[in-house]
This record gives structure tokens, C-alpha cells and sequence, in this order.
């Protein structure tokens, strides 16, 4: 006990005790402004291995040494009547309490602007989750009261994870599309993981700039786990922060910075996935490779991201403005295949002609020479011969571009509009339905899964899935693709709600359709004997300038065979195959399209779209066929 006693007399444990207290604000402190100022990492290691060291110097000076009004001198020439430890000891109480007010105060400060459920044992995690949290603005009560029904109602696996869209720290905002980039990057590399579920790009960047707790998003998306970070990019610095969350108690499972010169980014890259694939499905030996055929040219990887980024926008001006920069990225690097692979994908989404046809073919081809398994170019190539009624083509590269990403929502989107094209409904349905549950919100794959329920006679379930993409879109984004009264109008007509279309076509207004088209449209399906509606209709399909917009022809032609008027739908559809012989057939198997089957001159549409001769080396779908004299004939 006099060891002990000693030990209080000469102040040890207060010493001890406001060390330690000082000690971990300090570094709390550090680590906020570290992290401000881009600091290296071994700079905080540092800065804790010093704490560490000092404090066995500071009891030990304690212990040795006294503080008197002469000044620091040993305790062993310090006459003890002398001593005013006690007075000292005092001032260490009072600096005790006033250090850990700071730090009370740090502690509530830090808790206000955490996210909820953070790890209260890992200052790194939290203070980065705070970063994020703050630019994304997300709070507890603020959840997103949309919902993705395919994904989020199957079981959960405990293998899945939803890499949110990276936040962009930098000070200039138009450094977006590298933070968007990166983060799909990575998902295109976690998805390449066997038994790994990962919610596509669309799916996930449905959720950009939305607030809502992390937490709730993952149980929208249906994961078990999200992965979300921050990117800050200085000169030729980038600091990349990343944590994985587990969502149904909010603790992180693995949190890093990456600091590092711009020319290590895929490093970067593949050591985030890495470290997922190892945190959820153990060591595998999985070699991670975020970008095939990387490029060492940073200026050629900027300009390909910026490209990304406009093709993901769609609208011809954007994908022009994509086209210019994959140029610019092959001309830095005329090897860097996935830019030449991006720029065929864009040239096949593009409106069709001979000589985008052309274009698309030698570029994905071009890809393929640097890159045979590139998927993008493989998807492009298919897509362009599929658009250009090139059947057997198609199906040789889309089976390709299958066999090795099967999960990709592009490719099945893709490949299921050559199924629906060519008639193969089981099959169509199939693949749509496999991409949906995959990525309900990318908008042509749920166009072609609505398609592919008409086909089958399931209206009911095709007008579910528009109202759930509907909700699921902000409402800016709706009118660029889907309006759901448009949209319903369609299998209104094929289950024969002819009332319902009716509704449905007097709720819309002039931003989708053409007024004069719309009046007719609900005059004819009130009277199909209205012969002015009828010239109206048929005027908008002849392209006469009446027509403003894509939806008012389109519709015009479902309206006019609805209303018996078969005979002008096909000829002019027989004059437009003969004169571009390109374009989108998917629609042509619907319910909707039995008048136009029927019709005597199908078969003569039929050999223009060259099906005739795809079938006979493959197989005739169920719902045409050839008789004994060799005549066509559908249902």
C-alpha cells in the first residue's frame, strides 16, 4: 500500500488519466484535420505511435521529477515540507475535467453528424461516414418511400451488396462523372464475383442525391450489406474513403482511405473490391480486374469516364458529345480497348442508318481485336446486327457476350429485344423478366419486360411494372422515357379495355402528345367508323408534319389496327421496311398486332425483315409457320 499511496502522493494517476484523455482528442482532432488537408496516411499513424511512446515518459516524469516554484526538479531533492504536489495535484483534477468536457463535447458534436449506427469503436469510420453522410445529406427519418419491388421483395442473401454512388468532395462539381465512374468500376468488378449479388448501376444510382437513411436504402434494394465512400481529387492527388455497412444494425464491417498519385486508380479500384469479396465471401483467390486492358494514359482514362458518363444520359446530343471524347481517349491511347468498346456502344444507340450500322460494326470489331472478350463491344456488335434485321449475326455475338457476364442488365435487355424480335416469347420473357429482377429501373429493360407480359397475356401484371417504374423515377426522368398514362394506354388496347385507353389517352397533355392526335385517338377508339379521326391517325404515321413527337405516330399505328384498319398500317409499314430496312420490331408479337399477323401481306413483311430465313435455319416460333406451298401464315 505504500507503493500505492506513493504513487497518489506524487500525482502518477492523474498524470496518467489526463494523458491519456488528451491523448485521444488530440488525435480525434488530427485525424479531422488530416483529412481536411489530404494528409498522407502514415501521418496519423505517426502522429499515434508518438502518443504511445510519450506516455510511459510522461508517468515516468511523474514520478521522478516535481514541479516546485524553482522549477522542475527531482524528487529527491525536493524537502517534502517543502512539496506542493497537493496544489499541483489540484490543477491536474481541474485540467482533468476541463479536457473532458472537450472531449464530451467532441463526442456529442461527432454523434450529432455520424451516420446512424456507426461503429463507436472506430474513429475512422466514423469520421468518414460523417463526410459522406454530410454531402449526401442523409438522415434517420428521411428514407426514401420509393421501392424496387423485383429486388427488394426476394430473399436477401447474405452475400449481396449495393455500392451506392461515390460522393463527390472535390471543390469543382463538375468532377461528378469521375466519382460516378469509379463507382462503377467497381460495381462491374464485384459483379464479376461468383455468388455475389450486386444491384445494378441503375438500380443503385436511383438513389444519387436522394436522402434516407444508408440503412433503409440497403432493405429497398434488397442487400445485405452497402458499400459507400467519398472521392476528393487535387492535382494529380485523388483520396478515395470507402466503408461497408451492414444494414440491418447500421456497424461497419471495413472502412480505408486510399490515398494515392491519379495513375494508381485501378489499383485502387480492384483493392476496394478485394477487400469486399474477402470481408463477404472469405479468401477465395480471386483476381479482381476492374478494367480489362487498363490504360497508363490518366488524360485518356478522364476522357473516357466523361464519355461514360454522357452515353449513361442518352439524347443524341449527348451521345454526340460521347462519340468526340472516345475519339479523343483513342487518340491518347489507341489501345485501350474498353474506350473503343464504349464508343461502338454508343454509335448502336444512336438512330439507326447504313452508315451508324457500318460505324458500330468496325468499331466493336476494332474493340474485339484488343480485347475478344470485351462485353461492351461484343453487346454493341450484336445489338447493331440485330437493329439491322441481321438475325443469325446476332445471335452468334449475343450468345458470346452471354456466356461470359450473364448479369449484365444492358446485355439482357439487349438480348431479350433479339428474342422478342425474332419470336422466341418463352425465351423472351425469360431473359426480361431474369434483367428486371436484376435492374427494375433501367427503363428499356422494363419497356421490353412489359412487352414480353402482353405477349403472354399477363396485362394486368405489364400495367403493375409501369406504375412501379413510374414511382420508383424522379418525375424529370419519366417524361425523358416513360409517361405511365401514356404507357397504360397500350395494354389497355390489347386486353380489349377500350374504356380504360379512352381514359387514359384524355389525361394526356400536349408535353407527350400532339393535342390533334389525341382528340382523334379517343375519337376513334369511341367510334371506329370516325372517318376524320382515322385520316388524322393516318396523316401522323405518314410523317405529313402533323406529328411532334415519336409517341404520336406510334401510338396512331396501335389505334389504327384497334380500330380495324389493318390494310393502310401494313402498307405503310412495307413502304418503310423497303426504304431503311432497319429498325425495332420488338412489339410486332403482341396481342395488339393480331390484325397486322393476319393480314394476307404479312408474310411479304415478314421476308423484307429476313426472318423467314433465320427461322429456317433455326427454328419457326409457335405463332407462324409455312404451309405444304410454301405461304407464310401467323395468329
Amino acid at each position: 500500500m505504500s507503493f500505492f499511496t506513493e504513487l497518489k502522493r506524487r500525482n502518477v494517476f492523474r498524470v496518467g488519466i489526463a494523458y491519456l484523455i488528451g491523448s485521444w482528442l488530440l488525435a480525434q482532432i488530427a485525424e479531422l484535420l488530416l483529412d481536411t488537408f489530404m494528409a498522407p496516411e502514415w501521418t496519423m499513424q505517426f502522429i499515434v505511435v508518438t502518443l504511445m511512446i510519450g506516455f510511459p515518459v510522461a508517468v515516468f516524469f511523474a514520478w521522478a521529477f516535481e514541479l516546485t516554484p524553482d522549477g522542475v526538479k527531482r524528487e529527491s531533492e525536493v524537502d517534502r515540507s517543502q512539496s506542493i504536489r497537493q496544489k499541483t495535484g489540484q490543477k491536474l483534477n481541474r485540467g482533468i475535467i476541463i479536457i473532458l468536457v472537450l472531449a464530451l463535447a467532441y463526442f456529442v458534436w461527432e454523434s450529432r453528424f455520424a451516420q446512424p449506427g456507426s461503429d463507436p469503436f472506430s474513429q475512422r469510420a466514423a469520421s468518414q461516414t460523417t463526410d459522406v453522410g454530410e454531402k449526401r445529406g442523409l438522415t434517420p427519418d428521411d428514407a426514401d418511400t420509393n421501392s424496387v419491388e423485383a429486388s427488394t421483395k426476394a430473399a436477401i442473401t447474405n452475400h449481396s451488396v449495393a455500392v451506392l454512388p461515390f460522393i463527390n468532395m472535390s471543390s469543382d462539381p463538375e468532377q461528378e462523372y469521375f466519382s460516378d465512374g469509379i463507382t462503377e468500376e467497381i460495381i462491374n468488378a464485384l459483379v464479376k464475383i461468383p455468388g455475389l449479388s450486386v444491384p445494378a448501376r441503375t438500380s443503385v444510382f436511383g438513389f444519387k442525391g436522394q436522402q434516407g437513411d444508408v440503412r433503409k436504402i440497403g432493405e429497398q434494394l434488397g442487400v445485405a450489406h452497402v458499400l459507400e465512400g467519398s472521392i476528393r481529387s487535387q492535382d494529380d492527388q485523388v483520396r478515395i474513403t470507402a466503408q461497408l455497412i451492414k444494414v440491418d444494425d447500421g456497424f461497419h464491417l471495413w472502412s480505408e482511405t486510399f490515398d494515392r498519385k491519379l495513375d494508381n486508380i485501378f489499383v485502387v479500384q480492384e483493392e476496394i473490391a478485394t477487400a469486399i469479396a474477402t470481408v463477404l465471401t472469405g479468401e477465395l483467390g480471386l483476381e479482381i480486374d476492374t478494367v480489362p486492358n487498363k490504360t497508363s494514359n490518366m488524360a485518356a482514362y478522364d476522357s473516357y469516364l466523361q464519355g461514360r458518363a454522357l452515353l449513361h444520359k442518352r439524347g443524341q446530343d449527348n451521345l454526340d458529345q460521347a462519340v468526340v471524347l472516345f475519339k479523343h481517349t483513342t487518340k491518347l491511347d489507341p489501345q485501350f480497348a474498353p474506350a473503343w468498346a464504349a464508343m461502338a456502344l454508343t454509335y448502336s444507340v444512336m438512330d439507326i442508318n447504313a452508315e451508324v450500322v457500318a460505324t458500330t460494326i468496325s468499331t466493336a470489331k476494332h474493340a474485339l481485336s484488343l480485347d475478344p472478350a470485351n462485353v461492351d463491344a461484343l453487346d454493341a456488335l450484336a445489338s447493331v446486327y440485330r437493329d439491322s434485321w441481321q438475325w443469325a449475326n446476332a445471335e452468334h455475338y449475343f450468345e458470346q457476350a452471354m456466356a461470359i457476364d450473364p448479369q449484365s442488365s444492358e446485355l439482357l435487355e439487349d438480348y431479350a429485344e433479339f428474342l422478342g424480335m425474332v419470336g422466341r416469347l418463352d425465351e423472351y420473357l425469360a431473359v426480361a423478366g431474369k434483367g428486371y429482377a436484376i435492374d427494375p429501373l433501367l427503363g428499356p429493360l422494363a419497356d421490353s419486360y412489359t412487352w414480353a407480359l402482353m405477349d403472354h397475356r399477363q396485362f394486368d401484371k405489364a400495367i403493375e411494372v409501369i406504375e412501379q417504374w413510374n414511382r420508383s423515377m424522379n418525375p424529370e426522368d419519366v417524361l425523358a422515357f416513360w409517361n405511365e398514362t401514356y404507357w397504360k394506354i397500350i395494354p389497355m388496347m390489347a386486353s380489349g379495355d377500350t374504356a380504360g385507353a379512352i381514359s387514359m389517352a384524355g389525361k394526356l397533355g400536349p408535353e407527350y402528345m400532339t393535342t390533334s392526335v389525341r382528340n382523334a385517338i379517343i375519337g376513334l377508339l369511341e367510334n371506329p367508323a370516325n372517318i376524320q379521326a382515322r385520316e388524322v391517325l393516318r396523316t401522323a404515321i405518314s410523317g405529313d408534319n402533323i406529328s411532334q413527337y415519336d409517341f404520336d405516330a406510334y401510338t396512331a399505328t396501335l389505334v389504327l389496327l384497334h380500330s380495324g384498319d389493318a390494310d393502310f398500317v401494313i402498307d405503310h409499314t412495307i413502304a418503310d421496311a423497303k426504304e431503311f430496312s432497319f429498325g425495332n420490331v420488338e412489339p410486332l408479337w403482341s396481342p395488339i398486332y393480331v390484325p397486322f399477323r393476319q393480314h394476307p401481306r404479312f408474310g411479304e413483311y415478314l421476308e423484307l425483315l429476313n426472318l423467314p430465313e433465320y427461322w429456317d435455319q433455326s427454328s419457326w416460333p409457335d405463332l407462324c409457320q409455312r404451309d405444304q406451298d410454301g405461304r407464310i401464315e401467323c395468329r
